[in-house]
């Protein structure tokens, strides 16, 4: 061709800052995509979200976007940096 070069897709599993709502903690894992022309520009983006992971004292819990419940296994296969706040959480709950 005429040295004409195709946009990439970059994606990338995140989690988005949590949302605390009284003494439960919302986690939102998303999936962030990136256009990016040849020389690293970037020509657009969008954000899907995928699951929450809710914590609450004395339990935690994961739900797809489509209001589905899933595994807790599963949320955690998507988002492994979720264990750090479960734990981080799990520690608030026992000194409070």
């Amino acid at each position: 061709m005429f040295g004409i070069e195709l946009p990439r897709v970059e994606t990338e599993i995140r989690v988005a800052e949590e949302v605390v709502a009284g003494d439960r903690s919302i986690h939102i894992v998303i999936e962030v995509s990136a256009l990016k022309a040849h020389d690293g520009k970037a020509l657009g983006c969008w954000l899907v979200p995928l699951a929450m992971l809710i914590i609450e004292p004395g339990w935690q819990y994961a739900v797809s976007i489509a209001g589905e419940e899933m595994p807790l296994e599963a949320i955690l296969q998507l988002a492994p940096s979720l264990k750090f706040v479960i734990e981080k959480w799990r520690h608030i709950m026992e000194v409070t």
